[in-house]
């Protein structure tokens, strides 16, 4: 099985968990909110998926789908997507990334605090 047969197997999965893996740790051992060791752990795993997607496209590999990018975003990891955008200056010439990202990286940050407010 490989990257190009399996794209979500191989890059979006093992991100969820390890997101989540850091997400409980931060919860359990450090006693901060879960949603707070969530929003860390997706970030942390985030910008490595773009870094890898970038790194694909130099070396015109299979790449990671434009959608994972930006479900990752949706899910917490916004700041780690526009941070990657801008220093590995990956996807900045379309405009659903330098458009989308930033408000993908609004919206979450919205609902994360109206989340901790509620």
């Amino acid at each position: 099985m490989s990257l190009r047969a399996h794209p979500v197997r191989y890059t979006l999965l093992p991100a969820l968990l390890i997101a989540t893996a850091v997400g409980w740790v931060f919860h359990k051992y450090v006693g901060g909110a879960l949603l707070i060791g969530w929003w860390i752990g997706i970030n942390l795993v985030t910008y490595p998926v773009w870094w890898f997607d970038k790194r694909q496209a130099r070396r015109e590999g299979f790449r990671v789908p434009e959608w994972t990018l930006h479900l990752l975003s949706l899910l917490g990891g916004g700041l780690a997507g526009v941070l990657a955008m801008q220093s590995l200056r990956h996807k900045t010439r379309k405009a659903i990334f330098r458009i989308g990202q930033p408000l993908l990286l609004l919206a979450s940050a919205i609902a994360m605090g109206w989340w901790m407010n509620r």
